[in-house]
């Protein structure tokens, strides 16, 4: 029973979904790779535009901290401080010192920047203070932790200004009535006189939050986008009012920028923050932007994208349906004439004329039909002369059958009248023929070979009586070599047929040995004779006659020279050495396998 056969597509469904693919597949792939594109483009411009806006904003920042920092040079470098002028154990005179100054400060060196500045304070090592706040301040009223902080962190760096937060004031706010201005961060200097190397004094000044604000107010970040300063700590120095404060991930991200370097990153894909460090002060600023805000033109890119693939698909749709029709049309006329012809119609041809490649196919089917037919009838004639060679090939093997039963016949009967060389003979012939009538593989193990020429030898051994002995070996790692057969028996015939009876001194006894040894990756064979031998004129004939494939001459080695080469290549070329009077020598190599070995 026939399998039922399985549903197939026809070619119109195939053709249009390939269309639709070959088609819409690359609109795809365009507007994906398109929008793609565009977005990481358009988000590395704004991550650079951001970052540049809060690389700028902090190139300002760090200016204020510079003016700051050299508003205090010349306290470091003059030489004496008036207002330190050893006062004495009264308090008198400690107000004297702390009205002189308070009035060097403000009218002197901070003249310009009194908005901005809180308090100033000078704290000498005798733990003596100095401050321009109104109210009396000493030293046994500030906050001893926040003092040794700051001074430890001077120690550190005793030849720069340190900038600190808030919290680590060393007197505590007290606000009287709502103002909007509170303390912010503060600067600290170590004072050391140059000439003594002598410490003379810790200048500790407060800001009010005008001192970063000024900077850092009117910096806008987008559209709801924040600006954030945080210290070297990640403590908030600037944005409380920011919304993105509430959120953990933005402030498990912000703890984690890393000092001293600029960059972007996005969190969750959600927001982008832009980051530098101050080289003056260690603070971090950051702006942080929502993602969605910033990529909102590309929004209207990909809608644009999208209307244009669905103009596309639709356009791809109408093209695939129309050419599929077109295509398919004839194909399928043609198909309706195969199946007639496959219900043994063969007298279906086609007249119909498409496309110029499907005409080509309906006349290649005409034509296919009449070499049908032709074929038909010579396979009927093949047929008969197949059946007549088959009879004749089961008549041919009833021959070498009589020929081994006759052969062995010969030797029963020799044994039986005692005829030994008879026996002999006929044994070696079996065994000649033999070997010789299943030489039709292609490769056989060396020893076979070396059995059949063992045979021959004999045979002739026989023939020429006392005028012949030769010798075979052959190596235990040799036998099973696989190898050609019928290479030796062509060379052992010549050195027999040129050598060995061509001899002149015929009181001399013929010599021929075959021997086969293994050398490492291969085995050598060699043919030695001691008969009449050649000259170099016609050994070098021979040479050439066995490169000379178109030569006739020498049939025997010239076939032995074709197969070894076509068996092993190059490796096993004959070579073959002989002299006058003295005899020939004929070599060659077989390659080994490592599995025969």
């Amino acid at each position: 029973m026939k399998p039922y056969p399985r549903k197939l597509a026809s070619i119109r469904t195939i053709l249009i979904t390939s269309l639709l693919v070959l088609m819409i597949f690359p609109i795809i792939i365009i507007t994906l790779v398109t929008y793609y594109k565009e977005k990481s483009i358009f988000q590395d411009l704004v991550s650079r535009f951001l970052l540049q806006t809060v690389q700028q904003t902090n190139r300002s920042l760090e200016a204020n901290l510079s003016e700051m920092d050299r508003l205090t040079w010349p306290i470091l470098y003059r030489e004496p401080l008036d207002f330190l002028a050893k006062p004495g154990e009264s308090s008198y005179e400690i107000v004297k010192a702390t009205g002189q100054f308070k009035q060097e400060m403000f009218q002197q060196y901070f003249r310009g920047r009194i908005s901005e500045v809180s308090s100033i304070y000078f704290v000498t090592p005798e733990h003596t203070l100095l401050s321009t706040d109104s109210a009396f301040q000493t030293f046994d009223k500030i906050h001893t932790g926040n003092y040794r902080y700051i001074t430890e962190h001077l120690e550190k760096d005793p030849l720069s200004i340190q900038w600190f937060n808030e919290k680590y004031a060393i007197f505590s706010h007290r606000e009287g009535f709502p103002s909007g201005i509170h303390p912010s961060v503060l600067a600290a200097r170590k004072i050391v006189d140059s000439n003594r190397v002598e410490l003379q004094g810790y200048l500790i000044i407060q800001f009010n939050n005008l001192f970063l604000e000024d900077v850092l107010q009117n910096v806008q970040i987008g559209k709801s986008g924040s600006l954030l300063l945080l210290d070297q700590e990640r403590e908030l120095l600037f944005g409380e009012q920011s919304p993105y404060l509430k959120n953990e991930r933005i402030r498990q991200a912000l703890a984690k920028l890393p000092e001293k370097e600029t960059g972007t990153e996005v969190i969750d894909g959600k927001w982008i923050v832009a980051y530098t460090a101050s080289k003056k002060s260690g603070w971090i600023m950051a702006a942080v932007v929502p993602m969605q805000e910033l990529l909102e033109p590309n929004r209207v890119l990909l809608r644009n994208l999208l209307l244009i693939a669905g103009l596309g698909a639709i356009v791809s749709i109408f093209v695939s349906l129309s050419l599929a029709t077109n295509l398919s049309r004839p194909v399928i006329r043609l198909s309706q004439l195969m199946m007639k012809a496959s219900y043994g119609n063969l007298e279906v041809r086609n007249t119909n004329e498409s496309y110029r490649e499907i005409s080509i196919l309906e006349r290649n089917f005409n034509n296919l039909m009449d070499r049908i037919q032709e074929l038909l009838a010579e396979v009927e004639k093949e047929q008969q002369e197949k059946q007549e060679a088959s009879m004749r090939a089961l008549q041919m093997q009833i021959h070498p059958h009589f020929l081994y039963n006759t052969l062995d016949t010969i030797y029963w009967m020799s044994k039986k009248y005692k005829a030994d060389q008879i026996s002999k003979l006929v044994t070696s012939l079996g065994k000649f023929f033999r070997l010789s009538l299943h030489a039709g593989r292609d490769r056989i193990p060396l020893e076979q070979e070396f059995e059949h020429i063992r045979s021959y030898l004999e045979i002739q051994s026989i023939r020429y009586r006392e005028k012949v002995v030769y010798e075979v070996s052959i190596d235990d790692l040799a036998r099973q070599v696989r190898t050609v057969p019928l290479l030796l028996q062509p060379i052992v015939e010549n050195a027999f047929e040129h050598g060995i009876t061509q001899s002149p001194l015929a009181d001399r006894l013929g010599h021929i040995t075959v021997e086969a040894r293994y050398l490492n990756d291969k085995v050598h064979i060699e043919i030695r004779d001691n008969g009449k031998g050649m000259n170099e004129q016609k050994l070098e004939e021979l040479l050439l006659s066995l490169r000379d494939t178109g030569k006739v001459d020498h049939i025997g080695l010239s076939n032995v020279q074709q197969r070894l080469l076509l068996a092993f290549g190059a490796m096993s070329t004959l070579r073959i050495e002989s002299q006058i009077g003295i005899g020939t020598t004929v070599s060659f190599d077989i390659p080994v396998e490592k599995e025969e070995v």
